[in-house]
């Protein structure tokens, strides 16, 4: 077959990447975040919610990952579902490090599964449309994370920042997996409806759940109704390093026909983390 012929990869991806089996053991201090009671809670609040979330991505990619006909985007599918399982699987642990200072992580990974199961109940298509979604918000957190990871390194303990750039990373290197499996599989409009549709129901939903998440959190300390608290949360998400500020314009882009996970290239923060570990960067075409 000619170049002229071949048919269009259904991966925009621009990264190769791979699953890495690591394990951590961050999480070992009450206050980790600098002290932080307020910064430490909301990064809780995120971890209680993977087990339960990564678990439904990898359901929703593979009740469909049959459909897609490529082969790049099927070993790109591969190491996705590997990486999310490895990812449920160190936040749980992480949790269960976290529950050892009286915080009921159990607790909320149960309310984070409760609230999953809504989800479940969906068509397939728009069951991997809300993971189409909310793996954008991970991507924007992560992208965030990484960029000021020299402010998280002075921040927190070695095991706590590997424990979260890893994730970032990671998330980073498969953001347009499920992405470009829900365009391969359904009409450009059904695709652009169900990504709109997504985009709302996880915007509420998400944070809904994560403010609740850090409430009970601050409460075990007697800090949830504490104003300054409060507003420190607000400061590290709105300011600095402001990851929700930071999603306003990415959240809006989302909503161009268009738009893909890739059009925002940042694949140097991930060559250079792979750098620093020894791993050899592979990058494929724009």
């Amino acid at each position: 077959m000619t170049a002229e012929n071949a048919t269009p990869s259904q991966s925009r991806s621009r990264l190769t990447f791979t699953a890495r089996n690591i394990r951590f053991e961050g999480g070992e201090h009450r206050y980790w975040y600098n002290g932080d009671p307020a910064v430490s809670a909301y990064f809780n609040a995120l971890s209680a919610l993977f087990p339960a979330g990564e678990t439904f991505f990898c359901d929703s990619v593979r009740a469909l990952r049959h459909e897609a006909k490529d082969p790049k985007l099927q070993a790109e599918i591969k190491e996705f579902l590997a990486q999310e399982a490895i990812h449920s699987r160190e936040h749980h642990l992480y949790n269960k490090r976290i529950s050892g200072f009286g915080y009921p992580m159990e607790k909320l990974e149960q309310r984070s599964a409760d609230m999953q199961k809504i989800g479940y109940m969906l068509p397939k298509k728009l069951q991997l449309g809300l993971t189409v979604a909310l793996e954008h918000y991970t991507t924007i957190i992560s992208d965030c994370l990484i960029g000021v990871r020299d402010h998280l390194r002075e921040s927190v303990a070695p095991k706590d920042y590997e424990f979260w750039i890893w994730h970032s990373i990671e998330e980073t290197e498969h953001k347009s997996v499920a992405f470009d499996l829900l365009k391969s599989t359904t009409s450009p409009l059904g695709f652009y409806l169900i990504r709109v549709f997504s985009l709302f129901a996880t915007t509420l939903s998400f944070n809904a759940i994560l403010m609740w998440h850090i409430w009970t959190l601050l409460k075990v300390d007697g800090l949830q109704w504490n104003p300054k608290m409060w507003g420190r949360v607000l400061r590290y998400q709105w300011v600095f390093p402001g990851a929700w500020r930071v999603c306003a314009p990415a959240w809006f882009a989302w909503l161009k026909p268009g738009f893909h996970p890739w059009d925002h290239d940042n694949r140097e923060l991930v060559a250079v983390w792979k750098a620093e570990h020894g791993e050899t960067d592979t990058t494929t075409a724009a």
